[in-house]
């Protein structure tokens, strides 16, 4: 009999309001950010084997050190099960561009193998943590406040939707290189992402108080980044914004037509671009 495979979305992200209040004493950044899930994203799949395997979907990268697969071995270390799986991941995220596309894969195994090897939601919760800020919001993604080094995750009411043009220029950053490369005068505290989450707890989203402290390191690491938000800004994306640490970048639109619309007019750049929207929330795979 064929082993069952589960297919589980594994959903890109932006932050609606990122801002950094500082270094804290374990050398991570103190921020306080908005997370906000894409429909767009990746596809994992995962089929019950004797062993933990597969190969990377990210082209030379060892799976040992490929976060999807960091998380499966965490996950059953602390379980203590001797079951494994095959994980293969359709990548349509664009590596080290963010959106969290290792994060998100990441949370998408543990998500599966908490079915598939009958995992509690505090030991998945636990491994997702240990794994860096963003796995733990995709364990339960929609839009949340994050807090701490962004691992402290509060879940907010859905932001009103809103059409959503990604693009980016032929460039990585690494969020490491990003939050290297910010400056203690661009720290900042904090107060305008929170007013963005009073806004959005009253159903409303802000334009003119969305921020992203890292946006001026990004600019200095790739210049073209500041292309990528004139021109979205030029084609009405209220607000323009960068996404994560870079150096993608997005627009919010009112309608799918708007951001299509956009997209043609940022054609002759080159970038990559997708359009998509704010994702819905998930249904429980137990449920």
């Amino acid at each position: 009999m064929t082993a069952t495979t589960l297919v589980i979305p594994a959903r890109a992200k932006i932050n609606l309001g990122l801002e950094v209040r500082g270094r804290r004493d374990d050398g991570y950044h103190e921020i306080v950010t908005i997370f906000q899930a894409l429909e767009f994203g990746d596809t994992v799949h995962l089929t019950a084997a004797r062993e933990i395997e597969g190969d990377s979907a990210v082209p030379g990268l060892d799976p040992s050190d490929d976060l999807a697969f960091r998380a499966a071995h965490e996950l059953q270390a602390r379980i203590g099960t001797t079951q494994g799986v095959r994980i293969r991941v359709d990548k349509r995220i664009p590596v080290a561009a963010g959106l969290a596309g290792g994060s998100t894969d990441a949370a998408a195994v543990l998500l599966g193998l908490r079915r598939l090897w009958n995992a509690k939601a505090g030991a998945v919760a636990e491994t997702a943590r240990s794994l860096g800020a963003d796995v733990s919001f995709f364990v339960d993604p929609g839009t949340a406040l994050g807090l701490a080094r962004g691992d402290e995750v509060h879940a907010l009411p859905p932001a009103p939707t809103r059409w959503v043009l990604l693009a980016r220029p032929e460039a990585m950053i690494s969020a490491r290189d990003a939050y290297a490369e910010l400056r203690p005068a661009e720290w900042s505290g904090g107060e305008a992402t929170l007013e963005q989450v009073d806004a959005i707890r009253d159903g409303q989203l802000l334009p003119h108080v969305a921020t992203n402290d890292l946006q001026p390191a990004a600019v200095r690491l790739v210049p073209e980044v500041a292309d990528v938000l004139d021109a979205l800004d030029a084609a009405g994306a209220r607000p323009a914004l960068l996404a994560g640490s870079g150096p993608t970048c997005f627009g919010l639109f009112p309608s799918k037509s708007a951001a299509q619309s956009a997209k043609v007019q940022l054609r002759s750049h080159g970038w990559w671009m997708q359009v998509t929207r704010f994702a819905t929330p998930a249904k429980s795979l137990d449920g």
